[in-house]
């Protein structure tokens, strides 16, 4: 069976410059943030397309605005790009960013959908 990149390690490393990026909500985190999760794709043997949700995580709404569109934009020009030493073939929205529920009300929680590609190592 091949081995691919993983998908959160690549959007950490993608993400990190922009805002913290992490894999799961930690209680008491400090805003902002942002949280990468696989939620779906299939790999064929040679390229894996995994289908990621990207949560961000912000005091106000305007900020979570602003931090979402920038993860946007780096991730849907980050096709044929190196995130560390793994090279993203493509990368698309799915979804663009919609307002979602938050454990704290006091968070503003904006969430989008992206597919990249990456094929096995």
């Amino acid at each position: 069976m091949p081995t691919y990149p993983n998908v959160h390690e690549v959007l950490i490393t993608l993400l990190t410059p922009i805002v913290p990026t992490v894999k799961s909500r930690r209680p008491g985190q400090r805003l902002p943030y942002t949280v990468v999760r696989r939620i779906g794709g299939a790999e064929d043997g040679i390229t894996d397309r995994p289908i990621v949700r990207v949560d961000t995580y912000a005091d106000t709404d305007e900020q979570a605005e602003r931090i979402k569109e920038a993860c946007r934009q780096r991730i849907t020009e980050s096709g044929g790009t190196l995130a560390g030493d793994v090279l993203i073939d493509t990368a698309r929205e799915i979804t663009g960013g919609q307002d979602g529920p938050s454990l704290d009300p006091t968070d503003r929680r904006l969430t989008a959908v992206y597919q990249l590609t990456f094929r096995a190592m």
